[in-house]
C-alpha cells in the first residue's frame, strides 16, 4: 500500500468527518445528555448565590470538566448538534468558572449573538473572574443581566470585581450595591461602596443583615452610618436562630419585635431564642400561633417553653401535632393541657400516613373519632395500612367520592380494595372512575373498572391466604 493511501486511511481529521455520518449517538455525547439548562429565574439579579444555583453549576462542572479534559473545545460543535439547549450551558458555565478558553472559542466561531440574554456579567462578577470580565468587555458583549454585575460582585464579596466594574465605568444599577453586600455580611465591600459614595444603604439592607445574623455589619453601620432597622430585623434575626443579632438589636435599636417573632422561632425550633424573647418582649400578645407552629414541628421543648409562660393552647395545637405525626408532642400535651382535639386530628394524621397516630388518637379520643375525610384522604396520598385499619375500627367510612381519591393515588390494589369491599359505590360511579383513571393516566386501573368486577378479593390480605375469598377477609 502507498504510503499516500496510508496516510488517508490514517488521518484523524478524515475519521473525524466520517463520524458525523455515522447514525446513532457519539459515546462522548452520551453523559453530557444530563446537561440540563440553569433556570433564568435563579440567575437572575443575585439569587445565583444561592446554595440552589451553586449545587446546579456544580452538577453542570462535572460533566463539561472530564469533558474539556478529553477533547478539548474541539466536540462543542457536536455538543451543539445534538443538544441545542446546551448554547446557554456552556457559555454560563464558562463564565462562571472563569474558562476563558471556551468563550473565546465561542467568540471566534459563533456570533455576538450567542451571548445575548446570558447572565455572563453577573456570574463573573460574582466570582471574581476578571480575565472573563476584560474579555466581554473588550468585544463589547452587552446583555440585559449586565446591569446587577457590581451589586453581585459586592453580594459575593469579589472586592477586585467591584473595582474593575467601577474603574472601567461599565454601566451597572448601583442603588441596591451597599444593601446587598450588607445582606450577605461583606463588610469590606459595603466599607469600599460607602467611603466612594457607590449605592445607598437603607433599612433594608440592615434588616437583612440582621436576619442573616452578620453582627460585624450591623455594628458597623451603627456607628458609621444613620440608618435604623425596623421590626423585621428581630422578626428575622428569631426566625433563623440568631440569638446574638437579637441580643445587640435589643442593646441597640428601640424598634423590637412583634408577635410573629415567636411565631417564627417556635416552628424552626429555636428555643433558646423562644425563650429569649419570652423573657425579653414581655409586650408581645400571647397567641396559640406559636405553640401550634411548634407542635406541627414537632419541636416539644418549644411547646413546654410557651407553657411554662403561659401561652395558650387550642385545640388546633393536638391538630398540627398529629398532622405531623408527633406522637411524643400528643402524649405530652394530652398529659398537661385539657383543649383536646376535634375530628381534625385523626382525619389529618391519616392523611399523613401517620398509623401510629390514627391508633393512638383512637385510643385516646375514641369519642370525638375522625370523619370520612380521614378513609378518602389516605385513599388518596396511597396510605392503603390506613385504609384497611380504619374500615377495621372505625364507622365512619368513606364518602361516595372515596374511589375515586384511590385513583388519585395510582395503585391498582388500593382501587381494587375500594371497588370490591365498601357499598358506597354503584355501577354508573365505577364506570366514571374509569374514565378519570384513563384521564390521569392510570391505565391498569382504567383497566380493571372497566372490566367485569370479578368474584374473588384482591387484596394483599386475601391474597396471602390459600384460598380465594368471596368477599375481603377482614370485612
Amino acid at each position: 500500500m502507498s504510503k499516500g493511501a496510508i496516510a488517508v486511511l490514517l488521518s484523524e481529521d478524515l475519521f473525524d468527518r466520517i463520524k458525523v455520518f455515522q447514525h446513532g449517538m457519539h459515546l462522548d455525547m452520551r453523559p453530557l445528555k444530563a446537561l440540563t439548562p440553569v433556570s433564568p429565574g435563579i440567575l437572575q439579579g443575585c439569587s445565583h448565590l444561592t446554595n440552589e444555583c451553586r449545587a446546579a453549576m456544580e452538577r453542570i462542572d462535572a460533566l463539561l470538566t472530564p469533558w474539556y479534559a478529553a477533547h478539548g473545545t474541539s466536540r462543542i460543535p457536536c455538543l451543539f448538534r445534538w443538544f441545542k439547549h446546551t448554547y446557554g450551558v456552556v457559555a454560563t458555565h464558562a463564565a462562571y468558572f472563569g474558562k476563558l478558553e471556551t468563550l473565546e472559542y465561542l467568540h471566534d466561531v459563533y456570533t455576538i449573538r450567542f451571548f445575548r440574554d446570558l447572565p455572563l456579567w453577573n456570574v463573573a462578577a460574582a466570582n471574581g473572574h476578571l480575565h472573563v470580565l476584560g474579555f466581554l468587555h473588550t468585544h463589547l458583549y452587552v446583555s440585559y443581566y449586565q446591569s446587577a454585575a457590581l451589586t453581585c460582585a459586592g453580594a459575593s464579596g469579589a472586592l477586585a470585581a467591584v473595582d474593575w466594574l467601577h474603574s472601567h465605568s461599565i454601566l451597572c444599577d448601583i442603588i441596591d450595591a451597599q444593601d446587598m453586600a450588607a445582606e450577605f455580611g461583606q463588610l469590606e465591600v459595603l466599607q469600599w461602596l460607602h467611603a466612594r459614595g457607590i449605592g445607598e444603604i437603607t433599612t433594608w439592607g440592615m434588616d437583612r443583615a440582621a436576619k442573616n445574623g452578620h453582627i460585624d455589619v450591623l455594628a458597623w453601620l451603627y456607628d458609621h452610618t444613620n440608618v435604623t432597622c425596623t421590626t423585621n430585623a428581630m422578626d428575622d434575626a428569631a426566625r433563623n436562630g440568631h440569638l446574638d443579632a437579637l441580643e445587640w438589636l435589643h442593646a441597640h435599636q428601640s424598634k423590637g419585635a412583634t408577635n410573629a417573632s415567636v411565631q417564627y422561632a417556635a416552628e424552626h425550633g429555636h428555643t433558646d431564642v423562644v425563650l429569649w424573647l419570652l423573657v425579653h418582649q414581655p409586650q408581645m400578645t400571647k397567641t396559640a400561633l406559636a405553640m401550634e407552629a411548634a407542635a406541627h414541628r414537632g419541636h416539644l421543648e418549644v411547646v413546654q417553653a410557651l407553657h411554662d409562660f403561659g401561652w395558650p393552647s387550642t385545640k388546633r395545637v393536638m391538630e398540627r401535632a398529629a398532622a405531623g405525626g408527633h406522637l411524643h408532642v400528643l402524649q405530652w400535651l394530652r398529659a398537661n393541657r385539657t383543649e383536646g382535639c376535634t375530628t381534625a386530628a385523626m382525619d389529618d394524621a391519616a392523611r399523613e400516613g401517620h398509623l401510629e397516630v390514627v391508633q393512638w388518637l383512637h385510643e385516646h379520643y375514641e369519642k370525638v373519632g375522625c370523619s370520612m375525610d380521614a378513609m378518602d384522604s389516605a385513599a388518596m396520598r396511597g396510605h392503603l395500612e390506613v385504609v384497611l385499619w380504619l374500615h377495621r375500627h372505625r364507622r365512619e367510612g368513606c364518602s361516595d367520592r372515596g374511589l375515586f381519591y384511590a385513583i388519585q393515588s395510582g395503585q391498582l390494589e388500593m382501587v381494587q380494595w375500594f371497588s370490591r369491599h365498601r357499598q358506597e359505590f354503584n355501577g354508573a360511579q365505577k364506570k366514571e372512575a374509569g374514565i378519570q383513571a384513563r384521564r390521569q393516566g392510570h391505565t391498569a386501573i382504567a383497566q380493571y373498572l372497566e372490566a367485569a368486577m370479578p368474584n374473588e378479593c384482591h387484596c394483599s390480605d386475601c391474597g396471602a391466604m390459600s384460598a380465594k375469598q368471596p368477599s375481603c377477609c377482614i370485612s
